[in-house]
Formats: C-alpha cells, sequence, structure tokens
C-alpha cells in the first residue's frame, strides 16, 4: 500500500478517543483496519474533533453496486464512496472513484474526513466546496489530472461557482472532475497562503459565530465571493495553457498532421517545379533546333 501523504502538522490538543471501527458486508481480507483507525485519529485531531464529540461507532459498510438499490444506498455513477451523517461509510466493493486514482484505503480516509468534520461541527453548515477540499487534502490525494481538468476548464469558461457544489452529486461526470479539482485546489491554496494553523481557527470562528462566510471574513479578511475572485485568478496564473502541453495525445497527434501536411505539399510543390522545367526545356528546345 502507498504511504500516506500527511499534509499537515498534528496541532495540539488533546487525543482523540480510539474510533470503534464495525466493519460490514463485502469488506477486503486485505483491509488494514489498524491504519484506518490510526488515520482517523490523526483526522480528528486536524479538523478539532474531540473525545467528546467521538464517541459513536463508525460503520464500514462494503456492498456490491448491484445490490445498491436494494440497501437504499444511492451513489453518483462516477463515485468510489459516500458518508452518511456522522457514523456510516458505505464504498462499494466493485467500483472505485470514475476519475481519480486512488486505492480503497484512500478512498475510505476521504469519507472519514466527512463523518469527523460532521461530528465536530454538527449542524454548522460547512460549504461543500470546502468539505470536499479538506477530505481530499487530509487523505492525501494527489493526481496531476487534476490540474489538466482545471486548465481546461479555465479555457473553456465551464469553471464551476463555488456555491454551485452544494448540488455536486447531481453532476455529471465531467463537471464533477472539475468541482473536485476545485474543492481540492481551493483548500490547498488556502493552507499554502494563510498557513496551516488558520484553518483550525476558520473552523472554530464558524463554530463560534455559526456562519462560515462570517469565520471567512473574520480570518483571511475576505468575504467568500472576494476569496472566489483570487481563487480563479490564481488558478488562470498557473493554468490557463496547461492542457496544450499536457496532453501528449493530442500533441503528438497534430504534430504528425502538420508533419503529413508539408510532406504532401513539398511532393506537390517538387512535382509542379519538375513539370515547369520539362516544359521550359522543350520550349527551349523547339526554339534553338534549326528547321530541317
Amino acid at each position: 500500500m502507498r504511504p500516506l501523504l500527511l499534509l499537515i502538522p498534528l496541532l495540539s490538543m488533546p487525543p482523540a478517543a480510539a474510533v470503534d471501527l464495525r466493519i460490514e458486508g463485502y469488506a477486503p481480507r486485505t483491509l488494514d483496519t489498524l491504519m484506518l483507525k490510526s488515520e482517523y485519529a490523526r483526522i480528528c485531531r486536524q479538523v478539532g474533533l474531540v473525545a467528546v464529540n467521538n464517541t459513536a461507532p463508525l460503520h464500514l459498510i462494503f456492498y456490491r453496486h448491484a445490490d445498491g438499490r436494494k440497501t437504499g444506498i444511492r451513489l453518483p455513477e462516477w463515485g468510489g464512496g459516500g458518508a452518511i451523517g456522522g457514523d456510516s461509510i458505505v464504498i462499494p466493493v466493485d467500483r472505485q472513484s470514475a476519475f481519480y486514482r486512488s486505492d480503497m484505503e484512500r478512498i475510505i480516509l476521504h469519507e472519514m474526513v466527512h463523518i469527523a468534520l460532521a461530528r465536530a461541527y454538527g449542524r454548522l453548515h460547512i460549504p461543500r466546496w470546502f468539505h470536499e477540499g479538506m477530505a481530499m487534502t487530509l487523505s492525501g490525494e494527489l493526481d496531476f489530472e487534476e490540474q489538466l481538468f482545471l486548465s481546461r476548464a479555465i479555457v473553456t469558461r465551464s469553471l464551476v461557482p463555488l456555491d454551485s457544489m452544494e448540488r455536486l452529486n447531481q453532476f455529471s461526470r465531467r463537471r464533477a472532475q472539475v468541482a473536485y479539482s476545485q474543492c481540492h485546489f481551493a483548500v490547498g491554496f488556502l493552507l499554502d497562503t494563510y498557513g496551516y494553523d488558520l484553518i483550525p481557527e476558520l473552523l472554530r470562528e464558524s463554530r463560534k459565530t455559526r456562519r462560515f462566510e462570517t469565520a471567512c471574513l473574520r480570518v483571511f479578511g475576505l468575504t467568500v465571493q472576494e476569496l472566489e475572485l483570487l481563487l480563479q485568478k490564481e488558478m488562470a496564473s498557473r493554468y490557463r495553457l496547461l492542457f496544450l502541453f499536457a496532453d501528449y495525445s493530442s500533441l503528438w497527434f497534430g504534430i504528425l498532421a502538420l508533419a503529413t501536411v508539408a510532406f504532401v505539399a513539398t511532393k506537390i510543390r517538387n512535382r509542379r517545379k519538375r513539370e515547369r522545367m520539362e516544359l521550359e526545356e522543350r520550349e527551349a528546345e523547339g526554339v534553338t533546333t534549326p528547321a530541317e
């Protein structure tokens, strides 16, 4: 199994209680439950979930996609897993995420972040873009294609507004690719720009004011609308023309097409040149040869 990427330092908080992890359904034999418990404890510390709010068992439900209708589980056709409330994670064992190359453990960690945020902040509305960005960051998801998705969306003007992320489960696969990439970029940008300590401060301020938007203004000095404009500007400066260089199949197809056109044009030009020279030679012979 690939080592997990720890992107945010542990906070000086009381240790999280050991989670009661309950496995149900078609769990893989290779599932590393000790690692999952350890990583869940790390995630809890990083989002500010203390032991008193973390006593309920966490159910991991593994099911076959064909049984989804009978169990009442509804995931988007591109989804590799889902978090239900603050106590259950559902994973289809015969289907992974349609556009992120994540192993099953990493998908579970992604959903564990959603669970930890739900347990830590209860009824507080945390925007979907922040939820997904945190889940991708804390689970260590990395994919170069994210940058390519963003580049194409910038050029085609198809970036997803942050407030539209609330309907993410209804998106098509292509739109979801762009949306998740934006969420990941947004949280990564906040970490890089404002530092790791301000993320838990943002969450604590959100809990205090009961409004994420107010907390964003107090912590970052930006409204959500101003933050969105800043993110779009930064994405454009980094990735606007990336897809022209990164999409190698299109690049080589274009090079081959240009080479073919150049070859045909050269052949036609050379043939016409020979025909012209032959015509000039015949005309010259007709002028200089004496009549018999």
